[in-house]
């Protein structure tokens, strides 16, 4: 831990920043004690929110997931704020899909200021996820779209894990049973399942998973893992345009075990943040080549649950992640070098569906939390890193 000596009244987003000593210790970071605002999401009276996932789009901010009653009944939920403070819900049609007017939204992207949205019920006779998209009308009505079961369920269903949105258009990162899968969508009616395919899919030799994406220099970079026989697991990036073939890299770093779980869009190309050995590793694709930027945090010995990152943005100048430890959700901000873990504005647990994640626009942030009793937004400004 930093030795501190003084505290500084910062102006702007951060509160305090910490003057440590000389002797080899550097200042606290602006970015190392910030100032959250809470605000309120609308639901039904009697209801409370469950908050998954949050985009930036064109001019607003929109996050999504469900509303749950006393009785744990849930119904999906998009909300939209041009200013972070003042929200209001857009309105949901499910086109008479049972499933789909129950789901638990999940992750939204963007693509040209329309949005799309995966989401996901578990019903049926085996309790498996019925999963859907849903499209933007002109009107600003989020529709369910209509598909086959056998799109993302059936009997090579894995995961269907993270929707994002880019110039490409849209895009699903998952998992089949053949490997790594990804579904593809230039306008969000449709999704297009695109299992088996060359370098992407699982091998004789590796198994693989998808677990998210984004567009850059006119493809798709999707990141997740591999695993050998002897069960090690090893981040691994692939670039592709959806359909043929696909382009691994495996990650470099860890002893024992890396994976690849977020992305975040830097103006130098993608940077990718997952697990590295019992803590946490940051990737960057320079050029075309990816390389080990730095490692932060670390598993908490005595935590029983799983690690794992449950999001990642960038400001512009500086990364945001947010992570599983195993016992409690943190935050870490710093550049793609080196992360500080920072406070949070409010302590969740990792257990059953807690959930915390971030969403940046500029040096704007959105820290969703939820602690299993109530869904929170919560908003500050972080700020930029000096050279």
């Amino acid at each position: 831990m930093r030795l501190r000596r003084g505290m500084v009244a910062m102006m702007g987003a951060a509160v305090v920043a910490t003057c440590l000593t000389s002797c080899g210790h550097h200042d606290a970071p602006p970015w190392d004690h910030l100032s959250w605002r809470a605000v309120r999401l609308p639901v039904p009276a009697g209801d409370r929110a469950l908050v998954r996932g949050a985009t930036w789009c064109t001019d607003r901010w929109v996050v999504v997931g469900a509303t749950a009653d006393g009785r744990g009944s849930t119904k999906p939920a998009v909300w939209a704020s041009g200013d972070g403070r003042q929200w209001r819900t857009l309105p949901l049609n499910p086109e008479g899909d049972f499933y789909a007017a129950r789901a638990v939204l999940t992750s939204v992207g963007c693509a040209d200021g329309r949005l799309a949205v995966l989401g996901a019920k578990p019903g049926g006779a085996h309790g498996n996820p019925r999963t859907a998209t849903w499209r933007q009308l002109p009107d600003g009505t989020m529709a369910a779209v209509r598909a086959p079961f056998e799109l993302y369920g059936g009997q090579n269903a894995v995961a269907v894990n993270r929707l994002v949105g880019g110039p490409g258009g849209y895009l699903i990162a998952g998992t089949r049973v053949t490997g790594a899968a990804v579904w593809s969508s230039r306008d969000g009616d449709r999704f297009r399942l695109h299992e088996g395919a060359p370098g992407l899919a699982s091998t004789s030799q590796l198994s693989t998973q998808a677990l998210d994406a984004v567009w850059w220099h006119g493809a798709w970079t999707v990141v997740g893992m591999a695993s050998d026989d002897t069960g090690r697991l090893t981040a691994t990036a692939w670039t592709g345009s959806g359909a043929g073939r696909w382009t691994p890299t495996t990650l470099p770093g860890g002893g024992t075990i890396t994976t690849a779980e977020r992305l975040a869009l830097t103006a130098e190309g993608p940077v990718a943040v997952g697990l590295d050995d019992k803590g946490f590793g940051v990737w960057a694709d320079r050029q075309g080549r990816w390389s080990q930027e730095s490692t932060f945090g670390a598993e908490d010995p005595g935590g029983t649950s799983a690690a794992y990152l449950s999001g990642v943005a960038w400001t512009g100048s500086l990364l945001a992640a947010t992570y599983s430890d195993g016992a409690r959700f943190r935050l870490a901000i710093g550049a793609t070098g080196g992360l500080d873990v920072v406070p949070l504005p409010t302590t969740v647990t990792v257990r059953g569906d807690h959930t915390v994640t971030i969403a940046t626009h500029l040096d704007d942030a959105v820290l969703l939390t939820d602690d299993g009793a109530q869904g929170r937004v919560w908003l500050t400004r972080v700020p930029r890193a000096t050279a």
